[in-house]
């Protein structure tokens, strides 16, 4: 059983984030973005304060490198979150998806440099595939208008979240998911929660009550749970391996529109998919 849990935490977290645009697009209709990320990641770190105090979970960084983890913290979630953030508003759903898509790739060739971990031909061939996957629906998406400087800031989500994940790899040898993923979130709480409050929030806690139910689920699901499920999937798979999953978010997302939000699903949609959970799975097959 052991041996498949990295693929259900694959599976788990991508279907988590699938979800979350339908939260974050109900919270956003009351809270502006750096609103959002603050009572998020706030929502985070008090559960995760809570499961300590109980002993729920044990926190220990004494005598283990903080460096590191300092930097998993600026890619993700402060730099991933800022790009992505203002990165879609200046560019189309399309474009976004082409150029985020695309990760799962830079993360295997940075995996690759900085890791050593070479991926086989056939891991390499399923990252395509999967990306090829992402391509079919993006480009059938439709809206917006691209602007060079929201370009710059999609590619510096990307990169962020591909050094997220190499970096998380190669610390997982010194902290446990639970320990990066709290790290992750006060980060995030104190740095989005400085933004917003000098940005201005009046009637914060007004506004925020009646969206309270996607918050919960962005802050305990999408934060504590799905974060905590990639830093554990990051200490048991090559980075390469464990990145396709993210490309499975999409076609989660997409299932998620139709369903909820009556979007069209058609051939390329349905294309997209298949190629997605073929790539996953050829990534994450055993020999």
């Amino acid at each position: 059983m052991n041996k498949f849990a990295p693929i259900f935490a694959g599976v788990g977290y991508s279907t988590i984030f699938g979800f979350s645009f339908l939260a974050s697009k109900s919270a956003l209709e009351k809270l502006n973005p750096f609103e959002l990320l603050f009572l998020r990641f706030s929502f985070a770190t008090l559960i995760f304060v809570l499961l300590a105090a109980f002993r729920v979970i044990k926190l220990s960084y004494k005598g283990k490198p903080l460096g590191s983890l300092a930097l998993i913290c600026l890619f993700q979630p402060i730099l991933y979150f800022a790009c992505e953030t203002f990165g879609i508003q200046e560019c189309s759903t399309s474009t976004a998806g082409l150029v985020l898509g695309a990760a799962p790739v830079a993360v295997a060739i940075l995996a690759w440099i900085i890791l050593d971990e070479k991926p086989t031909w056939g891991r390499t061939i399923s990252l395509l595939v999967s990306l090829s996957g992402v391509t079919f629906i993006a480009l059938n998406l439709t809206g917006g208008e691209n602007t060079f400087f929201g370009l710059l800031l999609l590619f510096g989500a990307m990169a962020s979240a591909s050094l997220y994940n190499v970096f998380s790899r190669k610390s997982s040898k010194h902290f446990l998911p639970t320990e990066t993923t709290f790290a992750m979130m006060a980060s995030g709480m104190l740095v989005f929660g400085c933004l917003a409050f000098l940005k201005g929030s009046p009637s914060l806690i007004q506004r925020a009550l009646p969206v309270l139910p996607p918050i919960a689920y962005l802050g305990g699901l999408s934060s504590v749970v799905a974060f905590f499920l990639v830093n554990f999937n990051l200490s048991r798979l090559k980075a390469s391996q464990s990145s396709v999953f993210s490309n499975l978010s999409t076609a989660v997302s997409v299932a998620a529109g139709v369903v909820f939000r009556g979007e069209g699903f058609g051939l390329a949609q349905a294309a997209g998919a298949a190629l997605i959970l073929i790539g996953v799975w050829g990534a994450n097959r055993r020999p």
